[in-house]
């Protein structure tokens, strides 16, 4: 099978689109991601899958913890900004104007007004190809019931 045809049947599965946040210190760093899912309900487990060379990526294995912000309605231009800068050289959450408030267990802040926030002790990570994949307890979270997801289907953003 072509390769441009498999990349295309897997442009096919729709995805949540999220923020992942990590702390080291007084650096407060977001990314965008749409390779996650909840993998076991007992005890609540997500996986996050984020390249290696990802500013966020070390934070996360230094730290231990992730925070998972679902994105909705009205998110997609914040999403696509976390997706194309690197918190090497912006701060996201101070570009964006994004509120926060503090964790009710980890050391990640929460982003107000989200669909839902998960805050994450990191269990297992896997390297897997060109990614790895974070496997987190979920230890608390909150949540918005008012909002649309936000998805990722064929390259673009839409609201369910």
């Amino acid at each position: 099978m072509a390769t441009d045809q498999i990349s295309q049947a897997l442009h096919r599965l729709p995805m949540p689109v999220a923020l992942i946040g990590a702390v080291d210190g007084d650096v407060h760093d977001i990314t965008t991601v749409a390779w996650l899912n909840q993998e076991s309900s007992d005890p609540p487990h997500v996986m996050i899958s984020v390249a290696p060379q990802r500013y966020i990526h070390n934070l996360i294995v230094k730290s231990k913890e992730f925070m998972v912000t679902i994105m909705g309605e009205g998110d997609a231009e914040g999403a696509l900004f976390c997706g194309t800068r690197s918190g090497r050289d912006v701060d996201k959450v101070k570009e964006l104007g994004l509120s926060t408030e503090p964790g009710e267990v980890i050391s990640v802040p929460r982003i107000k007004g989200a669909l839902a926030n998960l805050e994450c002790r990191l269990v297992e990570s896997l390297v897997s190809g060109d990614h790895t994949m974070f496997i987190g307890e979920v230890v608390a979270a909150d949540y918005c019931s008012d909002r649309r997801p936000l998805v990722l289907y064929r390259g673009q953003m839409f609201n369910l």
